[in-house]
């Protein structure tokens, strides 16, 4: 695990006068972008799962350096010719799952140094992380449905708003986090609302076994007239995938999701909780996976059936279908998609959630302790 950590290190983390971040935008794609709310939430849960307090104290200094005015990173930052970081004014927002997790690497360094360290002084990190879970909480979920918004820039203005306001998107049901909040959280009474987070995110996890019997959760979900989670229909925020289990990329708000995250996400909620009212959904999941063209799990699938809507894989696809093998203890499953990882070309996304996954699987016994 060292040499991994090393070698991702290398690959992907940058230095700034701001402290460490993780640099995403190998590919150009993204312009002059170095890194993304997103990354940095991975970069903190890696550094602290693998017990580097040096990396963890770096990223916090540049995660203080961009927060917006809500207490939440700012989604993406941005490098020019001068190498100087910059936001740009549509980057102020904050997306959602990023600071989930930079919030569960807070709240985890917190039981792992107590103490603190030469940079931040005792209580530093619980004080961060609770106050990133208020900032989470006042923001980030939505006050009757108690479900994550789609970030902190969802509003109530107009129809089309109070429709996205109103909808919910299934990469944020980072359960693990929601009881690590509940459990962790300084105040009896933000700890109360973690855990009807919690509950309410379970619960629309688990109503779309009544909607299709595939297990698979499209990208983005609503709440309708009738009380009731369903599949957007058509484009939503996104693409017109917004109603399927996908890979989702706009071109106005840049925001970047993996929905086969969401089997990571779900799986080590089970892993860390034991919790077995989603077991069935999970198995019902794990059996449509592997029933397609597994280890290869195309990078978005048809809700309804579980038909690949692309022809193409990788690592961040195969991972956390790989993890949901595992912690349902199909091992043939598993190695399969281990071997298919090591086939993969080396790329940012895959990369990293390939590392959490691996550091997550090893700290699970111990994630609530």
């Amino acid at each position: 695990m060292e040499d991994r950590y090393r070698s991702w290190c290398r690959t992907y983390m940058r230095s700034s006068h701001a402290g460490l971040y993780c640099f995403y935008n190998g590919s150009g794609d993204n312009g002059d972008a170095v890194t993304c709310s997103e990354a940095h939430g991975y970069a903190m849960l890696i550094a602290v799962l693998h017990g580097n307090q040096s990396d963890l104290d770096a990223l916090l200094a540049f995660f203080l350096a961009f927060k917006n005015e809500h207490g939440l990173m700012k989604w993406q930052v941005r490098m020019n010719q001068h190498h100087q970081l910059y936001v740009e004014e549509d980057a102020n927002d904050c997306a959602t799952d990023g600071d989930i997790d930079i919030a569960t690497a807070l709240f985890l360094a917190a039981g792992r140094w107590p103490e603190g360290s030469a940079m931040y002084p005792a209580g530093f990190y619980e004080r961060e992380a609770a106050q990133l879970a208020d900032a989470l909480l006042c923001h980030c979920m939505h006050p009757t449905l108690h479900t994550p918004l789609l970030g902190d820039w969802c509003n109530t203005d107009d129809k089309q708003n109070r429709k996205l306001y109103d909808a919910t998107r299934s990469s944020d049901f980072i359960l693990s986090s929601f009881l690590l909040f509940h459990r962790k959280h300084p105040n009896p009474h933000a700890r109360q609302q973690w855990q009807q987070v919690l509950e309410s995110t379970l619960q629309c996890a688990l109503s779309q076994l009544n909607v299709h019997r595939t297990g698979l959760i499209a990208d983005f979900l609503v709440y309708d007239a009738r009380n009731q989670w369903h599949p957007a229909n058509g484009k939503l925020l996104e693409s017109k995938h917004d109603g399927e289990m996908s890979w989702n990329a706009c071109r106005t708000r840049r925001f970047l999701s993996i929905v086969l995250t969401l089997a990571w996400r779900l799986a080590h909620y089970y892993a860390v909780s034991g919790d077995q009212r989603i077991l069935p959904l999970l198995q019902t999941m794990h059996h449509t996976l592997v029933s397609g063209q597994f280890p290869n799990v195309p990078a978005g699938l048809r809700v309804r059936d579980g038909k690949p809507l692309v022809d193409y894989s990788g690592k961040a696809f195969i991972a956390p279908a790989g993890y949901l093998c595992y912690v349902l203890g199909d091992t043939h499953g598993q190695r399969a998609a281990i071997a298919a990882l090591s086939d993969e070309e080396p790329e940012y996304f895959g990369d990293s959630i390939d590392l959490v996954i691996a550091e997550q699987a090893m700290a699970a016994p111990y994630w609530l302790s």
